[in-house]
Parts: C-alpha cells; sequence; structure tokens
C-alpha cells in the first residue's frame, strides 16, 4: 500500500509539473521579413505552457509559394496534421492575397483563429475565425478621402498600380461630384506598369501638381527617380501623397526635390513608448526604419501571448485536438474560444496603439499625416473614432513659418517678354544673370521678392511671345511669369493668376493728322471746283465789259452833271469798266454797290447777273458745310463704331494675343462686324507685336492704318511719339496680373506681396517711373480734344489770308498814289520832292486835322532859296489847289466856276456843232 500510494503521488507531482504544448504557425511569403522578436512569446508566456519552435529557438516559418493555392493548401493541412500532439493555437497568414484566401478558408473550417497583419479588400461575408490587425479597409479608405479633403485640392491624380489600389482609394474617388457643366474632370485615373517603365505616364503628368501615389513601398523609391528624370521634383507647388503605410522609412533626400511629398504612418517612431519596445525587441532596426507590417506581427504575437495567458489564469487547458483536412464534416470547435478572447484583451505594450475589433476587422487606430522632410511632428492626425473629421496639429502660425521656410530655400524662375516699357535687355557685356534686364517688370517682381524674402532668376521665354509664355507656366518650366499678362477666362483655364497689379482695357491709337488735307488753309475753295471759280472770274470781267458796252448805247445812262442847271447842255456817263466791276463784284458777295444801272438793257444784264450770284452763294454755301463736315467725320475717327462703319482707315490688332481673343470669342455685333474684317483683310492687318503695330500706324500714310492694343501700352507709346491719338474709350476692362501654375502653393503670398504694394502706393510709382520718367526728350504737349462740330482756323485760315493780302494791296496802292501825288506836286511847285513829302507826311500825322493846304508850305531855308522874281504866284497857288482838291476828291465852287469859263470859251472859239462833248 505504502508503493501504491508513493507511485500515485510520484505521478501526480509529475502531471503538476508537466506543460501544456501550444503551437503559432507563421505562414510568410518570400517578400516578408524574418520577425527578430518570437522570443516575446517564449518569455512571457506563463510557467505552464510551452511553445514547440524549431530547434534553434527560432520561429517555425513556412514560406508558401507564389501563385500555387493548392501547394499552399498542402503546406497547411501537413502543418496541421503535424501538430496533432500540440495545440494550435493559432496561424499568421502571408502578406500573399491569393495564398492567404485558401488558408483562411481551412483554418475557418478547422475552426483554427487566423490572424492577419495586412491589407485585405472589404468581405461581406464575416468569418468568426479570422482577426486582421491592419485597419478596417472601409475606415482606412474613409480616412485617406477624409486625408485628402482637408488638403482642398480642387483636382488630382491617382496612379495606382493594381485594383487593390482602387479598392483603397473608393472613398477618395468619390470626392469628385458629378458636374455636367465641367469641362474637365477633377479626379483623373492612370494605371502604372509594376515591372516597366512608367516615365510616359508621368511625363503626362506635368499638368497636374496634386498627385497620389499608391503602389508598393519598395517601388515608390524607382518611380520617384522616373518623375525626377521627367521633371516632376523640380516644381515647388507640386505636391505627392502616399498611401502606403511605410513611406515615412524611406530616405527622399537623395532626390533633392522641390516638391511637398506628405504621407500617412500608423504608429509614430519618435515616441518614447515606442522607442523604448524597439530598442528592446529591434535592436538592430532603427525605430524610424520599423515598417508596419513587422509592428503588426510583434502586436500579434503581443496579443497572443497576453490572451494565452488570460486562458491558463482562468485555468483553461491547452489540450491538443487532432484536425483533418481532408473531411468534410464541419466536427471541429474551439473549446477556448481564442478569437473572442483575443478581441477582448488590451495589452499595453502595443507598438500600434490601441487595438478594438468589430467582426474581426480593427476599428480603433490612428492615422499620423507627415511631410517626409519633417517626421517629427505631424501635421494632421484622423482618428477612425471621429472619422469625418482631421485634428490639424500646426496653427496658422507654423504653416506660414512652414511655407516661408520653403520659399526662402527655393529659388524661382521667373519668365518674361522683351517689350518696353515692361522688360528691356541690358547690352552691355558686364551685365549678367539678373543684371541682363530691367524694366517694370523687374522692378516690380523685385518689390515682391523683398516681401515675401525670395529668390529669382529670371528667363526670357521662347519667341517672346504670349503662347509660350502660358506654356512655361503649364508645363513647370516656370514658377512666375510676369509681364503685360492678361487675365482671361482661356488662361484662367490652364494657369493661376495673382491679383490684378494694373487695371486696362482695350483702345484704338491713329494718327493725330490723318490726312495732309486736312491743315489746307484754302480748303473754304474746295467746295468749288477750280475751273468753275476760273469761269467765274472770267465772266466778271466779262459781263463788265459788256455791261459798259451796253451803258454807252442806253440813252437812259446818260444824265446832266450839273442837276441845278437844267440848261445845261452837257450828259455824262458815269458807267466805265472799273464801276462795272465793282458792281458785278459787290453783287457775287451779296455787298451791292452804291451805283445802280437805270437803263433796261442793263438793269437786265444786272438781273440776270443777281439770280446767277444767288444761286452762285447758295450753292457755295450749302457745299462749304457739307463739304468740311463731311470732311471733318471723314478724317476725322472718334469712336470705334465710326471705325468700323467705314472702309477706308484698315485697322488691325496683335496676332495670337488677349486681345485677339476678345474680338474672335465676343458676342457683340460690333466686334465681330470688326473681327470678320480684319481677318479677311489682305495683306495681313495683324501684327507680331504692340511696337510694330505702334511704327505701321505712324508710317502708314494719310493716317489709312489704326491698331488696336491694351491702354496701359498706348499711354506709354503716346507719351514718345505725339503724332498719336485715342480714338474713343475703352472697349473692355481687363487686368494685368502675375501668372503661376495652377493651384501654387505661393499663390497667397504673391497675393499678399501685391496688395501691400498697392496699399503703399508703390505701384502708381512704378508706372509713373517707366512711363513718363524713363524716356527720352520732352513729353508731349497735348491739348483738350473738342468734341464740337465747330470749324477750326486750319479749314478757313485762307479768307484771313485773302483779307490780309487785300489790305496789303490797298496800302501798296495807298503809297503808290500818294508817293505819285507828291512828285507831281513837287514838279508843279518847283518845291524839292523831299521837302513837298514831307510837308504832306506832316499833315498825313495829324488825324485830327479835317481841312487841308491848297498846297505845301515850304520851310524858309527852301523859300529865300528861290531866285525867280517873275516867278506867277497865282499860277502856283492854282495849280497845287487844283491838284490837292483832286487828291482829297472834292472841288470848291471857285474851281468849278473857273473850269466852266474855261469851257464856255473853248467852245465859243470852236465853230458851232449840235454834237455832245462826254467828259
Amino acid at each position: 500500500m505504502t508503493f501504491q500510494f508513493m507511485v500515485f503521488m510520484f505521478c501526480n507531482i509529475c502531471l503538476c509539473f508537466a506543460k501544456d504544448n501550444i503551437r503559432i504557425g507563421l505562414f510568410f511569403d518570400k517578400y516578408q521579413e524574418e520577425i527578430p522578436f518570437w522570443n516575446i512569446i517564449t518569455e512571457n508566456l506563463e510557467e505552464n505552457l510551452k511553445l514547440i519552435s524549431n530547434f534553434d529557438g527560432g520561429p517555425p516559418i513556412n514560406i508558401v509559394p507564389d501563385n500555387d493555392i493548392f501547394q499552399t493548401a498542402k503546406q497547411l493541412c501537413s502543418y496541421v496534421k503535424d501538430s496533432s500532439q500540440d495545440r494550435l493555437v493559432a496561424i499568421i497568414g502571408p502578406e500573399l492575397q491569393s495564398a492567404s484566401s485558401i488558408m483562411e478558408a481551412i483554418c475557418s473550417q478547422l475552426k483554427v483563429p487566423y490572424i492577419l497583419t495586412t491589407w485585405r479588400p472589404r468581405t461581406f461575408q464575416v468569418n468568426p475565425n479570422t482577426l486582421n490587425l491592419f485597419p478596417d479597409p472601409d475606415l482606412f479608405s474613409k480616412g485617406l478621402a477624409q486625408i485628402i479633403q482637408s488638403f482642398d485640392w480642387p483636382g488630382f491624380v491617382v496612379l495606382y498600380e493594381d485594383i487593390d489600389g482602387l479598392l483603397r482609394l473608393q472613398e477618395v474617388l468619390k470626392l469628385q461630384e458629378y458636374n455636367e457643366e465641367s469641362i474637365k474632370s477633377q479626379v483623373m485615373i492612370e494605371k502604372l506598369d509594376i515591372d516597366g517603365d512608367n516615365r510616359h505616364i508621368l511625363k503626362s503628368m506635368k499638368h497636374s501638381n496634386r498627385i497620389i501615389l499608391d503602389c508598393h513601398v519598395d517601388r515608390i523609391m524607382d518611380i520617384f527617380r522616373q518623375a525626377s528624370e521627367v521633371g516632376l521634383l523640380s516644381d515647388f507647388s507640386r505636391s505627392f501623397f502616399l498611401t502606403s503605410l511605410d513611406a515615412h522609412t524611406l530616405d527622399f533626400a537623395p532626390l533633392k526635390t522641390q516638391a511637398n511629398i506628405t504621407t500617412i504612418r500608423l504608429f509614430n517612431p519618435m515616441d518614447e513608448h515606442f522607442k523604448k519596445i524597439a530598442y528592446e525587441y529591434f535592436p538592430d532596426v532603427l525605430p524610424t526604419q520599423i515598417r508596419v507590417d513587422k509592428a503588426l506581427k510583434f502586436d500579434a504575437i503581443t496579443l497572443l501571448t497576453e490572451t494565452i495567458n488570460t486562458l491558463k489564469i482562468k485555468g483553461e487547458e491547452f489540450n491538443p485536438r487532432e484536425l483533418q483536412c481532408n473531411t468534410l464534416e464541419d466536427t471541429f470547435e474551439d473549446d477556448l474560444n481564442i478569437i473572442e478572447n483575443l478581441q477582448k484583451v488590451r495589452p499595453n505594450d502595443l507598438l500600434t496603439g490601441p487595438i478594438s475589433f468589430l467582426d474581426g476587422k480593427r476599428n480603433k487606430f490612428f492615422l499620423e499625416v507627415i511631410e517626409t522632410d519633417m517626421l517629427e511632428k505631424p501635421i494632421g492626425i484622423w482618428n477612425s473614432e471621429i472619422p469625418d473629421k482631421v485634428y490639424l496639429t500646426r496653427n496658422a502660425t507654423e504653416r506660414q513659418a512652414e511655407l516661408q521656410r520653403r520659399l526662402e530655400s527655393y529659388n524661382f524662375i521667373v519668365t518674361s517678354r522683351i517689350g518696353p516699357p515692361y522688360l528691356y535687355e541690358n547690352t552691355k557685356p558686364e551685365a549678367y544673370k539678373n543684371a541682363r534686364y530691367y524694366g517694370y517688370s523687374m522692378d516690380l517682381i523685385t518689390e515682391v521678392a523683398k516681401i515675401i524674402n525670395i529668390s529669382f532668376e529670371f528667363r526670357i521665354t521662347a519667341d517672346n511671345s504670349y503662347v509660350n509664355l502660358v506654356e512655361d507656366l503649364v508645363e513647370r518650366k516656370a514658377d512666375l511669369g510676369i509681364c503685360d499678362f492678361t487675365i482671361t477666362p482661356q488662361r484662367r483655364a490652364l494657369i493661376d493668376f495673382s491679383m490684378p497689379f494694373m487695371n486696362l482695357g482695350i483702345q484704338i491709337v491713329h494718327k493725330e493728322n490723318t490726312q495732309e488735307e486736312v491743315d489746307n488753309l484754302y480748303a473754304f475753295m474746295r467746295p468749288i471746283n477750280w475751273k468753275v471759280w476760273f469761269y467765274i472770274w472770267v465772266l466778271c470781267i466779262a459781263n463788265s465789259v459788256t455791261m459798259f458796252i451796253v451803258a454807252r448805247l442806253a440813252p437812259a445812262e446818260w444824265e446832266n452833271p450839273k442837276p441845278w442847271d437844267p440848261e445845261s447842255k452837257e450828259l455824262e456817263n458815269i458807267w466805265t469798266i472799273k464801276n462795272f466791276l465793282w458792281l458785278i463784284i459787290g453783287s457775287i458777295t451779296a455787298q451791292g454797290c452804291d451805283i445802280l444801272p437805270k437803263s433796261v438793257s442793263a438793269r437786265v444784264i444786272a438781273g440776270s447777273w443777281w439770280f446767277f450770284s444767288l444761286i452762285i452763294i447758295s450753292s457755295y454755301t450749302a457745299n462749304l458745310a457739307a463739304f468740311l463736315t463731311a470732311q471733318k467725320r471723314d478724317v476725322t475717327i472718334d469712336s470705334v463704331a465710326e471705325l468700323a462703319a467705314q472702309s477706308r482707315v484698315k485697322f488691325g490688332l496683335l496676332e495670337k494675343g488677349s486681345t485677339e481673343t476678345f474680338f474672335s470669342t465676343s458676342n457683340n455685333s460690333l466686334y465681330q462686324k470688326m473681327w470678320n474684317t480684319m481677318k479677311n483683310e489682305k495683306p495681313s492687318v495683324f501684327e507680331k507685336d504692340n511696337t510694330a503695330g505702334v511704327e505701321r500706324v505712324i508710317s502708314t500714310k494719310y493716317g489709312l492704318y489704326a491698331y488696336i492694343m491694351e491702354s496701359t501700352g498706348l499711354e506709354f507709346e503716346m507719351e514718345r511719339k505725339c503724332e498719336l491719338r485715342k480714338i474713343g474709350g475703352l472697349l473692355d476692362s481687363k487686368s494685368y496680373g502675375i501668372g503661376m501654375p495652377m493651384d501654387a502653393d505661393y499663390r497667397n503670398e504673391i497675393n499678399r506681396a501685391v496688395l501691400q504694394l498697392q496699399e503703399s502706393g508703390k505701384l502708381m510709382e512704378l508706372k509713373d517711373k517707366w512711363w513718363k520718367k524713363e524716356r527720352e526728350g520732352e513729353p508731349c504737349k497735348r491739348n483738350v480734344e473738342d468734341d464740337s462740330e465747330a470749324l477750326a482756323l486750319s479749314n478757313v485760315g485762307g479768307i484771313f489770308i485773302v483779307l490780309s493780302v487785300g489790305i496789303g494791296v490797298a496800302y501798296l496802292i495807298a503809297i503808290a498814289e500818294f508817293l505819285l501825288n507828291v512828285r507831281q506836286l513837287s514838279i508843279e511847285e518847283h518845291i524839292p520832292f523831299m521837302e513837298t513829302l514831307k510837308c504832306e507826311m506832316k499833315f498825313a500825322c495829324k488825324i485830327f486835322t479835317k481841312q487841308k493846304r491848297a498846297r505845301p508850305m515850304p520851310s524858309e531855308s527852301t523859300s529865300s532859296a528861290r531866285s525867280e522874281p517873275d516867278h506867277d504866284k497865282l499860277s502856283i497857288a492854282k495849280s497845287i489847289f487844283s491838284k490837292s482838291a483832286s487828291l482829297l476828291n472834292f472841288q470848291t465852287e471857285a474851281a468849278n466856276g473857273m473850269r466852266n469859263r474855261q469851257k464856255s470859251t473853248s467852245r465859243n472859239s470852236r465853230p458851232s456843232s449840235n454834237h455832245l462833248r462826254v467828259k
């Protein structure tokens, strides 16, 4: 009895010290790394539990074949059969999805917990034996969408390598709402060639600066190297978002990229708790190099260890189970409910943070948004428990400081074009880099650079054209475009613009004097042809001669010269050719005459002439008004409507510029008419630049060409070319802005600088400098244009000339008559010419004297010099009196009596006759 009792006690003691053998199956594919932390489970298991592993103490890792689910199933079943003497606690599946699916099905049948640590697409059938530590695919996809939406990207491109990538990004693709009025898609999708060359795909991404890349972490650097070769990484405004949770382990420094690269991570390797665990279980790996799959496997084993220990503490026995894969009967049960307990435990020493599960899917996790050049602090955190919000960890000041840091470390490429006054080229040989150029554009970007503290390099676009300037910004060859760069809807569809730094419109430039005849002083004679003028004056002379002959023949024109003497037998005819010419001229000028014909024949001729004069005067007056008005309207174009209505003056504009776009796309009927006229003109009315257009306006004779350009350029040209003038007002309203690639990160900074320059008055100061001060020669003096239809002096100045010439001729005749009379007096009175001239001049200067001596009063010296005692003083006095009276055109009664007596004596001495003497 004693021996039996001792044997019984010994057996009980052995049974008490016996350990339960457990197994954890590790199935990896060939791409997965071995786990260096297998000892975590062996060191932390309860004393009564033993983990069956390899002879060297390492984990029993099974490598599954690629794309051979039959061999995978066979391998798993073989492992299950070999584990029949031990308790198979769980199977940790591979990353390869095809192998994992068959293993999951087998484990589900055997009721063996199947643990995953990689992303799997959503399944509608819940497998109670499967537990995935990777975030729930639906929540993960929603987290990606919320993060991208927090970036406030208006559009982006998705680059993916397989169908799993599209499934992960399904919520991201839903960010674009359907809009039938949209001219382009906001979200574009491109598939990458996993093993091929993707340069052609990346090259087509040059027009997009928001790119989402979904691919395996091992292929990210290769894709970025190809992107660098096609120039995608040299753009400051381009942003990449990497969906791989392992992207933070890569070193992007060798790429020397200027682009912003953002990614996400499931844990913070900079956290002290994480570092403590990492240094203990990953001594050969830096915390920042630990990938998600390895961290999740660590958490899976930690979770299993905690669950097994919890079950053991509860008194559960890990008895072996005989499992077979080749049975169709579902007779296996998990008596320990390991899956249920796995979802309940909450270990503290996990690398990926707190874990909770729902239906075998991890529904509690954090996604940290980081920039690859600043791993220390995330820029945002998404919490799966608050799925509709992203918490931003940086305030506005910190974001501004980060942007400023990037701006200061980047050298901006500024594209522009040569064209005064915006940019001139410095031809000095010592000038280099930015010193090769000067002008308004250079001054403006210099002021902007001072405000936002950036450096820049100036470059001239190809062919100096606006089209290539836009192309430079679209192709991301330049970061800024500055010149007379008009903001148009067509350009806004391709590039972005800053707020306007100058407002303007379209105007028309023309020559100040459009015809040589405009300033013709004798324009008043043009309503009547020169031949008609000639015939009129010939007819005046001929009519005067005709009336003179008729008057000689008509008895009524002979009258008594002495009305007080009715017995007078002498008749007199007052009509001479000179008097008739005066009558003719007085009639045609509507002034009349103080003497008129009395005979019927002469009056008939005079009446006919008056009617002729009436018609001529009326026609001339009407034609003069019509001619001058028509001339003014034809020569001086004052509005765009007048320019479009006529066909004499051609008009053109800059080829392939914003002005051409305005006319070609305008719905205004007037502008459409002008556009159709311009494009059909031969030769072409278009010019390659504004300078050539202005030169064509000046060089075209008679002002037969007008040029349509922007008002700022017109103001500049008019300050230097005084022969130019504006036609009408502004045809539209537009603005100049600084161009930049679409969705440029620095757009707000440029706007802030432009606004500051505007508020400080610096923009106006720069315009005054380059439009008015920086010039050669004196500024043009322009008078305010008179819009009235009044005739200018240049149109009727010839009338004043005719009057002046008439006055001058009259003065010359008067002087000649005066001198002739002085000479005659000097001869008749035997007085020296100069003495006579002196006497006559003295009298002429006495303007208030109305009476005149009959003869001049010689000086004493002259009187004493006379030595002719027998001089007949009475004869001299009579002669002087007679001549002076004749000159002053009046006769005294004594002179008339003396003349009559002389005539009577003369008649009495002659034989009597009945003939009358004509005076």
